[in-house]
Parts: structure tokens; sequence; C-alpha cells
């Protein structure tokens, strides 16, 4: 993919985060609210407040056809003031040359999140997405996923066949990550889910918040904002920490309490349940009403429950037997963890995970020749041993 296009169109539940206008095409890589510019590249739309010198810049570099200076500058904008910058050099490298994810994710220096994006496909969080969306995502409807990193699981959603979606998170570099690497040609935005969501209201069918609401500052209003963009009030939010246990990430979670008190009302799960039924491939269970066990994470499902789910994951395709790569954090006698952390939160409360082991080249060319199940094979490995990332991924 050409790292920056001539595209001018915008989406059309696309609008200005500042005046609430529908955004409209103004100049290439360029969308106007009638008041002011805002930049995008590669159908990934900036469309993050608080960030006006830093769009101005950027629109000033458009405008003069310096685009790749333009896209560069966005990549190094970060989440927050606490993170150390990017050396600009390095986005602009990243921009021009053709590289593997895992070398782009170097360039961009994420540090253990690129690890994290580069190997999402076997944690535990994951899974459970899998299970909010296959289990609760109308078939072939579209979904807005907020906080979504690089999107992995809306990618999943639209490769199963699902209308082509939107993804939504803070950074926009892990959206143009996406946009190069997961999801070409697809729409990505930038924004602050603690503030105003740039769509029209009821944009989507179906919207998708997963281990991120605990990250934000105002969980009630990005609540009250993911309702007002759906138009079946769906709204399927997973892995949320519970403030009454010990908590192993940062964010501020909320009791259970609380939880149903803004997404009442819902149908309520363990997160944990949600990856053990992916890894079981069935439909989970509902929370009971007096849990005999701390739950870490919740996972809440408003809005009418869906007719037609995906439910569980088809058998691979033939054509795509030969795509099968073995995960390389599958060493030759164990699991590369990247550390104690990872072992104490994901490893030891997921069998699937401490049963991990890498494939014998011979079961791994049985499969490919098709003279062997390949579903027996993925599961007796556990989800995730096998995985198939685009081809430019390591």
């Amino acid at each position: 993919m050409n790292a920056v296009t001539a595209s001018t169109s915008a989406p059309y539940e696309l609008v200005s985060p500042s005046n609430g206008e529908p955004l409209r095409p103004a100049a290439r890589n360029l969308l106007t609210d009638g008041e002011r510019l805002w930049p995008h590249f590669d159908n990934c739309h900036y469309l993050r407040v608080g960030r006006e010198a830093l769009i101005e810049e950027v629109v000033s570099l458009i405008q003069n056809g310096r685009r790749e200076q333009a896209l560069a500058l966005l990549l190094c904008d970060r989440r927050s003031a606490d993170i150390p910058e990017l050396d600009p050099r390095d986005a602009y490298e990243a921009v021009r040359a053709k590289l593997s994810f895992h070398k782009t994710v170097e360039l961009l220096d994420y540090g253990g999140l690129g690890w994290y994006f580069e190997h999402r496909w076997i944690i535990p969080t994951y899974l459970s997405g899998l299970s909010l969306l296959h289990w609760h995502a109308p078939r072939n409807r579209r979904i807005l996923e907020i906080g979504a990193g690089l999107g992995h699981l809306t990618a999943h959603w639209e490769q199963m066949g699902g209308a082509e979606s939107i993804c939504s998170d803070v950074v926009f570099s892990h959206l143009w990550l996406s946009q190069r690497y997961l999801r070409p040609g697809r729409t990505s935005v930038c924004f602050d889910a603690n503030g105003p969501f740039p769509f029209s209201s009821g944009a989507v069918d179906t919207v998708l918040g997963h281990d991120c609401l605990h990250y934000l500052s105002d969980i009630p209003g990005a609540i009250s904002e993911m309702r007002r963009v759906t138009s079946s009030g769906r709204l399927l939010v997973g892995h949320l920490h519970n403030a009454d246990v010990e908590n192993l990430s940062p964010g501020g979670p909320l009791t259970l309490s609380e939880y149903e008190r803004l997404l009442e009302p819902s149908t309520v799960y363990d997160d944990a349940e949600m990856t053990r039924a992916w890894v079981g491939q069935r439909p989970p269970r509902p929370l009971p009403a007096t849990a005999e066990f701390p739950v870490q994470a919740f996972a809440f499902v408003t809005g009418e429950p869906t007719a037609d789910p995906v439910g569980i994951l088809p058998d691979p395709e033939p054509s795509r037997l030969g795509e099968i790569t073995v995960n390389p954090l599958l060493g030759e006698t164990s699991p590369a963890w990247p550390s104690a952390k990872f072992v104490k939160e994901y490893v030891r409360p997921f069998p699937y995970l401490e049963g991990l082991r890498r494939p014998s080249e011979a079961e791994l060319s049985r499969v490919r020749q098709g003279a062997a199940d390949v579903e027996a094979l993925r599961k007796g490995l556990a989800v995730g041993a096998l995985i198939r990332p685009p081809a430019d991924w390591y």
C-alpha cells in the first residue's frame, strides 16, 4: 500500500468533534467542517481535539505538498505527554520504507506495547473479544470498535464476512499500522473517547469497547456516546477491570454495581469465561447472581439478543492451509513469555497457554497437505498456537 493516497472522500457519518458539523472533502488529504481543516491518510482520519498546534502544522505541510512529512508528524503523536517523544526521522523512515510490521514497530518505539500488538492473537483478552463478537454481534452488520489499538478484532470481524466497519483509537500511529498491515483500505478514526464521538447518531449497528473503558477518565460520558452512535442499542463492552480485586494493569476500574448502573439493562459475563468459551468453541455462560470466586474483569452486552450470531469458528478454508505459521513465541522446548507480569496475569489462569507446544514439521506438513484434521491439530496445540498473520508481519 502507498503511504500517502490522493483520496479526498469522507465517510458519510463523520462529523467534526469541534462543532458537530458533517465533515466533507476540502482538498487532497484534508476534510473541513466549515470552520477548520482535519487531515487524513489512507482512510485514517485524525480528529483528535486538544492537538490544535499539531493539526495546524500538519495541514500546512499538506497544503505545501509535503505529505510524507505531514504523515510522519502525525505518527509522532503519543497518547499523552508522559510517553517519550518519537524521533521524527524514525517516523519518516517508517513512512517511506517498505518494512515488516515488526521492523516498523521497532522504528515507532512502542517498547512492550509493540510485543503486545505483534502477538495479540494468543492473549486471553483477544480471545474473550472474539467471544463477544461471535456470539453477540449480528452477522453482516457494521461495528465501531473504540480503543481498538491496531484493530485486531475489527480486522477479524471483517475477514469473517462482517460488514466493513470502523476502527478507532486515540493514537494515530496505531491506526496507521492497522491500515498498512491489517485492514488496508478500511476506515479508521483517531479521536479521544473521553469526548464527543465524531460520528452521526445511529451511524453503526454495534459498538465494541474491549479492554479499554477502564482507561478512560469519563466512563459515563463514553458509554453515553456509545449508545448515541449505535442504531440498535447494542454495546459489547469486554474485559472491564474490577475495582474490588487486584489489577495488574493501569486505569481507573469501577465495581460491578457501578458498571451495572451505567450499562443497565445488560447481560454480565466473567471475562475469563468468555476466553474459556472461545477455547472450547461454545457459547459463553452469563455470570451467576452470586459468583463463588473473585472476578478479575467483566463483559457486558446490552441491546436485544442477536438472532443470527456467527457462533463457533468455521473450519479453515483448504486454500489457506498453506499460510499456517507457527507462533514465534513457541520455542523448541517452551514458550518465550515476555515477562513475569504476563505469566501472572495471563498464563497461570489459563491452562490453554500453559499447554502450548511447538508442532513438529511433520504435523504441519500433514495439515498443509490436507492429510490431517486441522481443527484437531489447532485444538491439540491450543488456540493461538497456529496463527495466520499477514505475510509481512515478521
